[in-house]
């Protein structure tokens, strides 16, 4: 029971970090969190330490935890190194992806054709959508280590999005690029699959950041 109360109190603590619901340096307090969960503290202890571990809070000695702090630079460098790893991933992907990942992108992009038009305004149906394109794919590569840091970056450059105020492409936007990442990957094109995915992530939204910091290194000036 602990463990999938733990499962459930991360899965929805992470949602708020990484939608800015709750911000920057923000107390995480203990006995509101056990409440607003209806959890108890062991398992919201538990899932805390696993926010920890993927760097999106801090402990605080005996004062807590906050969430963890976040520059323009720190934000954008996250979203580098993010981008770099999931191109070589979905390289990887394309030399041994194997026929149950076949499956699993024709379904996925099955469901996808079929409720996209159905949660437009809903951003968590939209973010585990996204999150799950990234996932077949990191399966895909047979390399657990992906997995783990791929899980880890997502969540920081997803909450660079949102700590910047910077626009969130949906699911409508990006499903031809999601198409072309695992087309390629499909057909055993390395080249095409870190190239669609390099596309799939040099997106608008980030240039607006790099522009944003940018203006800070100015005013800094």
């Amino acid at each position: 029971m602990n463990k999938r109360k733990s499962d459930e109190a991360y899965a929805e603590l992470r949602s708020r970090i990484m939608m800015a619901i709750l911000p920057p340096n923000a107390v995480l307090d203990e006995k509101r969190l056990t409440e607003d969960l209806s959890i108890g503290r062991t398992p919201l202890r538990e899932a805390v330490l696993r926010l920890e571990q993927e760097g999106l809070v801090v402990s605080m000695g005996r004062r807590g935890y906050v969430v963890a702090s976040a520059t323009p630079a720190d934000l954008m460098r996250a979203y580098e190194l993010r981008r770099e790893l999931e191109c070589f991933t979905a390289g990887l992907a394309a030399e041994r992806r194997g026929p149950e990942d076949l499956a699993k992108f024709d379904a996925f992009l099955a469901r996808m054709e079929a409720e996209m038009d159905d949660h437009r305004e809903d951003v968590h149906w939209q973010l585990a959508a996204d999150e799950e394109f990234h996932r077949i794919i990191a399966d895909a590569s047979d390399n657990r280590f992906a997995k783990q840091y791929l899980n880890f970056l997502f969540g920081l450059s997803v909450r660079s999005l949102y700590v910047s105020r910077v626009p969130v492409t949906l699911v409508q936007e990006e499903i031809d690029n999601y198409r072309s990442v695992l087309t390629a990957i499909r057909m055993r094109d390395v080249a095409a699959a870190s190239a669609a995915m390099g596309r799939h992530l040099t997106i608008n939204p980030m240039q607006a950041m790099a522009d944003s910091l940018s203006g800070s290194r100015r005013q800094a000036l």
